[in-house]
């Protein structure tokens, strides 16, 4: 074919090069780790599942710019699941596992009643996600060591219960905050972690001689916007403290807007939402002077380098969701890389299982409780932060070693008290 033999042998070194080539391409494919990303991309939390798609595809792209895992690639394989609705969650699921073939799973928030656990089980897949440890705490009590599997790295919710409740105790030994009676309101959603955390703060403050005039519960999910009735109560009733613990973003916006316009002399705590990138823009400044608790991965020099990472990635301040959420990737590739290999799924969940597995992340260092498989709280662990909305940022109350600032009444405390002071 070739009457020249120097190029007949270029033509067959070039025909070996581009099969070799395109052979590696194809083996680099097949050899991708899949991490299945179940996660609500759309509807009423899409901004709170845009922060932890954002913290995980860092983590991705971290990984593969220091080669992957043990030399593999690593593919994100995203599952929407809307509303969060349970038939959704459990379609998505299997899709990730049955179609999508992943080979590990992670998640933020994906249903508040944790109803994929009993898939990942059954499909021995390792789990490891970061939300509604009250769920997770049921399941567990109720099948103790059924879900070998997963492993939630969020801790227990023991500090939502008493937190703000003892912030206003101290406030109040002080002298800083004198309310004008032993009144509280508490409205929840009808979700598992809104129960959870509403009704627990309101037992610690009941056994502290508070008064619980008014305990609402609203719909979960979607738009809710009849406030007008439990507002009508908080402005006859005027209690000094008003719980508000739904944390759909949109709803506590929708609250607390209507509430700032004929205001009570109240202190007003919302659950988790001020973290919220799509609560903030909502609010856009208007919710200075209120009380919010969740886990804080940014306090200290780690966090804030970590921060600036994101910052220049995104071009805005990390949620926690988006610090949290990629801690838990770099947990599951630690693992993987322990089991010392990425596809042997009961491997790397004896690795996560090890009584003494711990792993150093952005967000506080990560050991699991053996008894309940949920990541451990505590000074050097997972801490949880107590903050007021005040000039334009968030100032600490606790942890007391970076407390940053100072209480100060709500902007709308003293219109409240002119109106229904008496």
């Amino acid at each position: 074919m070739f009457k020249n033999k120097n190029i007949a042998y270029l033509f067959s070194f070039v025909v070996v090069v581009t099969v070799s080539f395109f052979a590696f391409s194809l083996a680099q494919a097949k050899d991708a780790i899949k991490f299945g990303f179940p996660a609500p991309l759309s509807g009423s939390s899409a901004g709170w599942g845009e922060s932890m798609l954002r913290g995980t595809t860092l983590a991705i792209e971290d990984l593969n710019s220091q080669g992957g895992i043990l030399g593999h690639p690593v593919e994100l394989i995203k599952g929407d699941v809307e509303g969060q609705e349970p038939s959704t969650v459990i379609s998505v699921v299997r899709k990730l596992i049955n179609r999508d073939k992943v080979n590990i799973m992670v998640a933020g928030g994906v249903n508040p009643s944790c109803v994929e656990y009993p898939i990942m089980q059954q499909s021995k897949m390792p789990y490891l996600l970061f939300a509604y440890s009250q769920s997770h705490e049921r399941i567990w009590k109720e099948k103790p060591g059924e879900y070998d599997y997963v492993h939630n790295c969020t801790t227990t919710y023991q500090p939502y219960k008493e937190e703000f409740a003892n912030i206003v105790r101290q406030l109040e030994e002080e002298g800083k905050f004198k309310p004008i009676n032993r009144k509280l309101a508490v409205i929840k959603s009808q979700n598992a972690y809104s129960i959870y955390c509403g009704d627990g703060l309101k037992e610690t403050f009941k056994s502290r001689g508070w008064e619980i005039v008014i305990d609402e519960t609203i719909p979960y999910g979607g738009r809710f916007t009849e406030f007008t009735p439990i507002l009508s109560k908080i402005r006859k009733l005027k209690p000094a403290i008003v719980l508000y613990t739904d944390h759909t973003s949109a709803n506590a916006a929708s609250f607390l807007l209507d509430f700032i316009q004929d205001p009570t002399p109240s202190l007003v705590y919302l659950q988790a939402t001020p973290s919220y990138p799509d609560f903030k823009k909502i609010m856009n400044g208007r919710q200075e002077g209120v009380f919010w608790t969740y886990p804080d991965p940014l306090l200290g020099p780690k966090g804030e380098g970590f921060a600036e990472k994101f910052q220049k990635r995104w071009n805005k301040r990390p949620a926690p969701y988006g610090v949290f959420n990629y801690d838990v990737v770099m947990i599951a590739a630690d693992a993987m890389k322990k089991a010392g290999n990425p596809f042997d799924r009961e491997a790397i969940n004896k690795v996560l299982n090890a009584p003494d597995y711990s792993y150093d992340g952005v967000g506080g260092t990560y050991k699991f409780d053996s008894s309940t498989h949920l990541a451990k709280y505590g000074a050097g662990l997972i801490e949880f932060a107590t903050k007021q909305e005040w000039g334009g940022s968030s100032t600490v109350f606790i942890p007391t070693k970076y407390k940053n600032g100072d209480f100060h009444l709500p902007p709308w405390y003293e219109k409240g008290l002119e109106k229904y002071g008496n």
